[in-house]
């Protein structure tokens, strides 16, 4: 519902999705949604697993920061990707979509090693954590309901 609002307002012929303009308005869309609600979720997240000391919080955190980091490589990678050949590319620039898909994964594959860190850190020296209820809310609101949706769809 959301989506098809920001869609049918930002996107001009929306409907029109044999067109490559269209279809790039629609990738940068996603890629402007993505960095914004990702941003917003880091910080909400990271402040809670600050206080009340939770890795798993703090983890979560960092993920959605790398999502955000992920959808400014895609568009990045998106804009270069779609300048045509010149003298140089004679075949173009489309290769910069593989490349912008690497760095994403060096960034996702830098923080799992980082998260595996501290998580061996807190298993040697263990740390108290401390429950609150708008740590508790947060965590229902703030997760990820596309995880929810396909294992739902899973399910017989």
């Amino acid at each position: 519902m959301l989506s098809q609002f920001l869609v049918k307002h930002f996107i001009k012929d929306y409907n029109r999705i044999e067109l490559s303009e269209v279809r790039g308005r629609y990738g940068y869309l996603s890629g402007i949604v993505g960095i914004l609600a990702n941003t917003i979720l880091f910080v909400i997240k990271l402040t809670t697993g600050l206080m009340i000391n939770s890795i798993a919080f703090i983890g979560d955190a960092f993920n959605n920061l790398m999502d955000a980091a992920s959808s400014l490589v895609t568009i990045i990678g998106f804009k270069l990707a779609s300048k045509p050949a010149d003298e140089e590319h004679p075949f173009g620039h489309g290769r910069l979509e593989y490349i912008s898909g690497l760095i994403v994964s060096f960034l996702i594959i830098l923080v799992g090693y980082e998260l595996f860190k501290s998580s061996i850190d807190r298993i040697i020296n263990p740390v108290q954590v401390n429950f609150s209820l708008p740590a508790f809310l947060i965590v229902i609101f703030a997760t990820d309901q596309r995880d929810n949706k396909s294992s739902a769809r899973r399910s017989p």
